[in-house]
């Protein structure tokens, strides 16, 4: 009977030990699969037509998921994809390119 009760908390512990550690991701991990969103303030934005064209000049890139633009706040919210950066000068240009002029950018790791 010991040598059952002993077998089982072998058994348990190598079972249990995989999902002990699964949840601890290494930095570099962690950086590979973040997605950032870049929020771009711009003034010129006000109708649907500017908000196409933005999307589609963004839309472009290779390191951009997804283009969602608030006309009524003046933004466009990019999220990029896991691992992707777009630096602030190249969020400038895009929009430069789109016929805006950019205020400020912001990022947000998710």
């Amino acid at each position: 009977m010991k040598h059952h009760s002993i077998a089982a908390l072998a058994l348990a512990f190598t079972l249990a030990t995989p999902v002990a550690f699964a949840d601890q991701d290494t930095p570099s991990e962690t950086a590979a699969t973040a997605q950032t969103m870049v929020t771009a303030k711009v003034n010129g934005m006000v109708c649907d037509f500017c908000a196409r064209a933005v999307t589609k000049v963004f839309g472009k890139e290779e390191a951009v998921d997804t283009v969602h633009v608030d006309l009524d706040r003046g933004e466009i919210h990019v999220t990029l994809k896991a691992g992707a950066d777009l630096s602030d000068d190249r969020v400038g240009e895009l929009v430069k390119k789109s016929g805006y002029d950019l205020v400020s950018v912001e990022r947000e790791t998710a």
